[in-house]
């Protein structure tokens, strides 16, 4: 992709060096929980899949890292949707949400697409068709067949990436071709003897397996880290739907943050998702009442404890919670306490706000508080704050 537009040709000279596959990769067992890892692995090799032409190949590599880390806990073995995927992230200059995505790949969209619970849904059911990527509202009414419960951004180093290959299945990359060009794959197994990964790219047919160099330069990664099986009476409640764009930091050793979600009621509070780049802070969840004008209750003595934990990794992730709240019809709070630990830096939130190619319209308040000096403010209230539409902080309910 060309920051919008992925060229072949350049593509085909960086990869000089790669090698055709035989059918027999490597299927040496990796051990990622005790450290042991094999010099050469592969994880299980999923469906042949050709973009077509150029600008999907994020789309690709991303449900190419889903479909193996599916493959691999023998969850499903038949093909996901990029199609689905693609349109529902290249929507028209009325509608909210990610703009034109085809030639401007993005793993924020990709990650929103899944963790809202929009994906992912069968290849058979959505079929892929260049020519024919573009939002429609019927394509909401597809039923998706997995939750999404986390995505990690994997470090760029060779041994993060060899750890996360070997425990999930696969790492979504976007590599640089150039200053100008980059381009998305699929990382699924790799040989020190010849210092290459093994890379699932939907550019190269009709085999998609390829090598490239351990020295190819990276520009993000990530992998999916808790998957199941879609349940019909799972809701999540949120307002970071099309993704985490920036993160916000108090700048303190302690941050205490909120969303206010108005609740269908009926259901019972299963757990809760949040996205942070603070790995190892510390996070105590509270479910609070929310005042007249809005804001929860700042007397922690209304708050109910939900969970305490800590943040696993940088991106995505959900705390399950022991035991399940019972929740009227109405407006509560979902309290995050942050606080930094010797193994943490300051505490980070994730925030949705428009950006390139990212269309919101106009931000209401409402969703999204701070506390400061015993006192919960709505955030865009806050200097330089009025342009965040919420926090990463997901609530899943179970209707009864």
């Amino acid at each position: 992709m060309k920051k919008g537009i992925f060229a072949k040709k350049l593509l085909a000279l960086f990869f000089v060096a790669s090698i055709s596959l035989c059918a027999n990769i490597y299927s040496t067992p990796a051990s990622a929980a005790s450290g042991t890892l094999p010099s050469k692995y592969s994880s299980p090799m999923v469906e042949n899949k050709n973009q077509q032409r150029n600008g999907t190949c994020w789309a690709f590599a991303v449900i190419a890292t889903l479909e193996t880390f599916l493959k691999k806990n023998s969850l499903y073995k038949e093909p996901l949707s990029e199609q689905h995927m693609s349109a529902l992230c290249s929507r028209g200059p009325s509608d909210f949400g990610w703009q034109d995505l085809k030639h401007n790949g993005s793993f924020c969209a990709t990650s929103a697409y899944l963790t809202a619970g929009s994906g992912p849904v069968s290849g058979h059911v959505c079929p892929y068709d260049y020519d024919k990527i573009e939002f429609n509202q019927d394509l909401l009414n597809i039923t998706p067949l997995f939750w999404v419960y986390g995505i990690k951004d994997v470090d760029k180093d060779v041994d993060s990436i060899k750890q996360a290959v070997a425990k999930y299945g696969a790492v979504a990359a976007v590599i640089i071709v150039n200053d100008i060009y980059y381009h998305a794959v699929s990382i699924v197994g790799w040989d020190d003897a010849e210092q290459k990964w093994l890379v699932k790219d939907s550019a190269k047919n009709p085999n998609n397996y390829r090598w490239i160099p351990y020295l190819t330069i990276i520009k993000a990664l990530m992998c999916m880290t808790d998957v199941r099986k879609f349940d019909d009476k799972l809701k999540r409640y949120q307002h970071d739907e099309y993704g985490v764009t920036w993160f916000w930091d108090y700048c303190s050793k302690n941050a205490t943050i909120s969303n206010v979600f108005d609740f269908e009621g009926n259901e019972k509070l299963e757990s809760v998702m949040i996205n942070s780049n603070s790995p190892n802070v510390q996070i105590s969840l509270y479910l609070a009442p929310v005042l007249s004008n809005g804001a929860p209750n700042e007397d922690k003595s209304t708050w109910q404890h939900l969970h305490n934990g800590y943040a696993p990794y940088s991106g995505y992730f959900s705390f399950s919670l022991k035991n399940k709240v019972k929740l009227n019809k109405g407006k509560y709070a979902i309290i995050a306490q942050m606080s930094q630990t010797d193994k943490s830096s300051n505490p980070r939130i994730g925030y949705m706000a428009p950006s390139e190619k990212l269309n919101l319209g106009n931000n209401n308040p409402g969703k999204s508080f701070v506390l400061v000096n015993s006192k919960f403010y709505d955030v865009t209230s806050l200097q330089n704050c009025n342009s965040i539409h919420g926090f990463s902080i997901k609530a899943e309910t179970r209707r009864l």
